[in-house]
């Protein structure tokens, strides 16, 4: 295959990165009144058309009602909708909504995501609107605000589901260290280059502090296989045993069990787990968090993007270094499709739910309305010139009505306002990661479930029984990875790995240059 036609895929495709870059940044974004889908309007009481929201959180904001109705206020106005939000808790999330789309329950705006409330499982499932119409006629800015191509990446079956949260596309997975724990055992980042070069630091933080070293939760922060860190394209986040590696030509699916790179990842998760750097018994997520910010943990590792040592620290309380261990940086469909926006197939109002969406990434003021609050009330200008907020004096995370710091789950994270004088600029750096990342070969596919739901739904009882075991390190290896691939063999993961690799070949043949 020809690599100048992945350079142009990776040209097109990161163009609203650079896009973003260029424009007025959250230094100075338009005035809200410029940004969003007209003029205001008010709009008498009883032509209010109640659109919902539903999302993944950390708890419900004690301010969340009063947000709630700052938002109204513009939404009233400009677009005639009345919005409820309705978050739920990460731990739950997952469940509830699977629940609650099962049931036919109706809804109209929810996250949706290929780690949690799954994209290609709610399509495959037919719980989804499909949007290109919607877009083109009630979201005239967001759509406007990436190119076709990049809208490419949410699209199944020649159809969009989902509205893509601008932000990272690639992932550069790493660690988030304590910043007073690696002065204290005078530790350095410098030399660090992959996840076993930190367990001089754990070992330290263990026999020093008496603490579990690394942070993980019951939600999946629990082992070291991250596909991207491993040089893979993981095709569908929701299938989590077959991928591509990133730069093979030949486009070969295979079982990442028959990998020598998750064997790897297999032994050293074993390795932390027993010299006791995770959790023995892992926490719920919130529960976790907690436990950071008491000072139970030294550790994290997670997409490292530019500023989020900063977003550490306002979530757990402690200064953070950060830096990214994943090289190259990988660029593939499920990175730029990692968080969405999707209208369900229930929404009674599906055309006022895009034009909710359209004001939620095109107006500044709506999207800092409920990533960080009121102003006076939650937040305070610490640097109007640069959008730089803090909290009112007296004011810590902990004790602010609403900071849900969850700014990449609702929209373009471009429109929002930094949360530390140390983050301006990331906007234009995580611009320059996108920019450079490598491009997946498979850049741009999207696996069709319809044909494999069965062997999926079976597949993915068989990893959760006897693959997470070996994942996490509780098992050994040697002893259960036989019997796991024996198992998932049986329960047809040859039969996915030939469909996709079918649907892939199909792909190739009519997207790449021969």
């Amino acid at each position: 295959m020809q690599k100048n036609r992945l350079h142009s895929i990776l040209a097109v495709l990161l163009v609203a990165a650079l896009f973003l870059g260029a424009c007025p940044a959250p230094a100075s974004p338009a005035p809200a009144a410029e940004s969003g889908a007209g003029e205001a309007t008010a709009a008498p009481a009883g032509d209010l058309v109640p659109v919902t929201y539903t999302y993944a959180s950390r708890g419900v904001p004690a301010d969340l009602a009063e947000v709630q109705a700052a938002m109204n206020e513009i939404l009233n106005a400009k677009i005639g909708v009345n919005l409820s939000l309705e978050p739920i808790d990460f731990g739950a999330y997952n469940d509830k909504m699977q629940l609650r789309l099962a049931a036919g329950e109706e809804c109209d705006v929810m996250f949706t995501a290929p780690w949690t409330n799954s994209y290609a499982n709610n399509v495959a499932n037919g719980v989804l609107m499909p949007l290109d119409d919607l877009l083109l006629e009630h979201a005239p800015g967001l759509w406007a605000s990436m190119p076709e191509t990049t809208w490419e990446a949410a699209r199944v079956n020649g159809k969009i589901y989902g509205v893509i949260n601008q932000q990272i596309f690639p992932k550069p997975w790493g660690v988030n260290v304590r910043k007073d724990m690696l002065e204290k055992y005078n530790f350095s980042l410098d030399d660090v280059t992959r996840w076993e070069d930190m367990e001089p630091f754990l070992q330290a933080v263990l026999e020093g502090e008496g603490i579990t070293p690394v942070y993980a939760n019951v939600d999946g922060q629990a082992n070291l296989w991250r596909s991207q860190y491993w040089g893979y394209d993981g095709l569908d986040d929701g299938i989590g045993f077959i991928g591509i590696k990133a730069n093979d030509e030949s486009l070969t699916v295979i079982n990442f069990l028959d990998t020598v790179e998750y064997e790897e990842s297999a032994r050293l998760t074993q390795k932390w787990y027993d010299a006791g750097y995770f959790p023995q018994e892992l926490p719920q997520a919130d529960e976790a968090d907690a436990m950071f910010r008491a000072g139970q943990f030294a550790m994290s590792y997670h997409v490292e993007k530019p500023g989020n040592d900063v977003e550490a620290e306002a979530r757990y309380g402690w200064e953070f270094v950060s830096k990214n261990l994943t090289d190259p940086l990988i660029l593939d469909t499920s990175g730029a499709t990692a968080t969405l926006s999707a209208i369900c197939k229930s929404s009674k109002n599906p055309e006022k739910a895009m034009e909710f969406l359209d004001e939620l990434n095109t107006n500044v003021e709506l999207y800092n309305l409920l990533a960080h609050g009121i102003e006076g009330k939650h937040w305070v200008w610490v640097d109007e010139g640069n959008k730089v907020l803090g909290f009112p004096e007296g004011m810590t995370n902990a004790t602010s009505g609403y900071d849900p710091n969850t700014d990449w789950e609702f929209g373009n994270q471009f429109n929002g306002y930094y949360r530390d004088a140390k983050q301006v600029g990331a906007w234009e750096k995580t611009a320059e990661m996108n920019d450079t990342a490598f491009p997946s070969e498979a850049l741009g596919f999207v696996v069709d479930r319809t044909p494999i739901q069965t062997e999926i739904a079976q597949t993915t009882a068989v990893w959760t029984e006897v693959v997470e075991p070996i994942a996490n390190g509780w098992v050994s290896w040697d002893e259960a990875a036989a019997d796991a691939k024996e198992r998932l063999d049986a329960a047809g993961a040859q039969v996915i790995i030939d469909e996709v690799q079918r649907q892939l070949n199909d792909w190739a043949a009519t997207n790449k240059t021969k």
